[in-house]
């Protein structure tokens, strides 16, 4: 590995991708086959998944590089259409924060429903939570909280106005909820014909979560990325997948509920990064969850 290499590394905050790129420092002519390979084939899975791990370095590389992103899943196109592959290259980036999220989910998780209960009761408006909840929905309502306990993000107009989102809007830009039985190649060409006509202000900027059912317990779960629907087990696999998908396509948090991916960022999975720009409202949150 060269030192430009190197340096680029350190100055992206990701030194921790030195010893990925020199275990598989592959020649050019290596690459281009496992890269060719990988654009004709979705099986057997366990060699997308190596071919994927051991192409990661040059593929975040370019990513990080702010190489247009359009390009670089042309030609990774199993980054987004094979479930886990946003996840393996997030452990590439971050190897000790890769489960970080079910790690301090759960009974730290819920805290946020006791610090809420010291908050008022404005936020009880927006959504009702059950008195009897089972674990697994205790846990699900406090990401549904979320938006409604944290200020939403401003948007600014062309003309330099600045116009804050709704909390409705933050929560529909954080987990869009819908019925069930939602016809999802319809939702996908709503969905583009939303963010072309609303370019300046479009609500569900992606990565977003997509639910459909109830809330508390959802019959189906998407991680919407680049115009695709990708199925996850639960809401928090999606989550989970959301939130890593910013930093592996190195793609901002949306501003309407962008208060809500940084407090995620820094309460469980403990990423650096724009903690300037931390909020007191989720400054306090951060911790009341991590006090022992």
């Amino acid at each position: 590995m060269d030192d430009f290499v190197k340096e680029k590394l350190a100055e992206w905050g990701l030194s921790s991708l030195k010893d990925i790129f020199e275990q598989n420092d592959l020649s050019d002519a290596e690459s281009t086959v496992m890269v060719t390979w990988l654009k004709g084939n979705r099986q057997p899975a366990t060699q997308v998944r190596d071919f994927m791990l051991k192409t990661a370095p040059r593929r975040l590389k370019l990513l990080q590089e702010c190489q247009e992103l359009g390009e670089v899943l042309m030609e990774y196109p199993r980054l987004l259409d094979t479930p886990g592959m946003v996840e393996q290259d997030f452990e590439v980036m971050y190897p000790s924060k890769a489960t970080k999220l079910y790690e301090m989910w759960g009974s730290k998780g819920r805290r946020v429903l006791q610090w809420a209960e010291t908050q008022g009761s404005s936020w009880k408006k927006y959504i009702t939570i059950p008195d009897e909840l089972t674990e697994d929905q205790a846990d699900l309502a406090v990401f549904h909280i979320l938006p409604y306990l944290l200020p939403p993000g401003f948007h600014q107009s062309a003309q330099g106005k600045r116009t804050k989102f709704s909390k409705v809007e933050a929560a529909r830009a954080f987990i869009d909820i819908q019925p069930v039985g939602t016809n999802i190649p319809q939702y996908l060409r709503l969905l583009e014909m939303d963010l072309e006509a609303n370019q300046e202000k479009a609500i569900r900027k992606q990565p977003y979560v997509l639910a459909l059912g109830d809330m508390l317990s959802p019959t189906q779960v998407f991680l919407m990325a680049e115009r695709l629907a990708i199925e996850h087990d639960s809401t928090i696999a999606a989550i989970d997948a959301c939130f890593k998908a910013f930093y592996v396509l190195n793609i901002e948090y949306p501003l309407a509920c962008k208060n809500v991916w940084r407090f995620l960022q820094h309460a469980c999975y403990g990423v650096e990064g724009g903690e300037r720009e931390i909020n007191p409202t989720v400054r306090s949150l951060i911790t009341a969850m991590k006090k022992e």
